[in-house]
């Protein structure tokens, strides 16, 4: 008994450093004597008792939190600049984890849920998460592997944000987003190539979207001028000549021009008035 008080003193000694020290080994003292005695009940008013002498702080590393099985369900704990709280199901699968870490050239908070316990089955790697950093803030989410699926955005200075979706590859297949110059769109394939962009000015003086071939060159592009003035439509073909235009202006009217793979125009309308 009295080596086992010895170590709960001891124990307690290098946890609290603080002016009630001598109250919080008397309190462990009491605890550890009710816990000897296999009486629930005792310990139960030991416990209490314990909290009645000292509501000051213990200092620590980890703090490991059980349930009335005497099963691990969350663990707070620290390791050199950062701090995390991690909670678990009954057989020990990471539920969602808490992290911050300070300091350092990269400071940074941030909150995860994991598949592969008792709520979502999977492998146990992250599903989503969020956090902040000095570069801003964001919210991201991962597909089966623990690869991103799905990023969320916004810069720290608020002056852009955006979203996209990438696939098993970690190639982004689409997003949006806003910045000072205006907010887009923009579509990719399987191949990483862009499929297809749109966008608008800040302003809202102008908007138009592209598409593009398997190889990244531009087939059709339309646009046109918010107060609308004009507004256009031109098509390419696979070597990136303009062969159809189709546009219209408040000043001269609408028209059609068609060229032949020479940049020749073969056709167009309407015909100047008298021919």
């Amino acid at each position: 008994m009295d080596n086992q008080l010895n170590a709960l003193s001891e124990r307690v000694a290098r946890l609290e450093k603080a002016n009630r020290t001598m109250k919080v080994i008397l309190a462990v003292m009491m605890l550890g004597v009710a816990a000897m005695t296999s009486t629930p009940q005792l310990l139960a008013k030991t416990a209490k008792r314990m909290a009645a002498l000292d509501a000051g702080v213990i200092t620590t590393q980890q703090i490991n939190l059980v349930n009335a099985a005497d099963q691990t369900v969350a663990v707070l704990g620290t390791h050199g600049n950062s701090t995390g709280l991690v909670f678990v199901d009954n057989s020990g699968n990471w539920l969602l984890a808490l992290g911050a870490t300070t300091g350092g050239a990269s400071p940074s908070a941030g909150l995860a849920v994991f598949d592969g316990n008792s709520i979502l089955p999977g492998t146990g790697v992250a599903c989503a998460a969020v956090g902040i950093s000095s570069q801003g803030a964001a919210l991201t989410a991962m597909n089966g592997d623990g690869k991103p699926a799905l990023i969320s955005g916004v810069a720290a200075d608020s002056s852009s944000a955006g979203s996209f979706v990438l696939d098993s590859s970690g190639y982004s297949r689409a997003g949006f987003g806003n910045a000072s110059n205006g907010s887009g769109v923009f579509v990719k394939d399987s191949n990483n190539v862009t499929r297809y962009v749109a966008g608008v000015g800040a302003n809202g003086a102008q908007a138009g979207a592209v598409t593009f071939d398997a190889s990244g060159k531009p087939q059709v592009a339309v646009g046109g001028n918010g107060d609308g003035s004009s507004a256009g439509m031109v098509t390419l073909d696979g070597m990136g000549l303009d062969r159809f235009d189709a546009g219209f202006s408040s000043a001269n009217g609408g028209g059609l021009l068609v060229k032949d793979q020479n940049g020749n125009v073969i056709w167009y309308a309407p015909e100047p008035a008298g021919q």
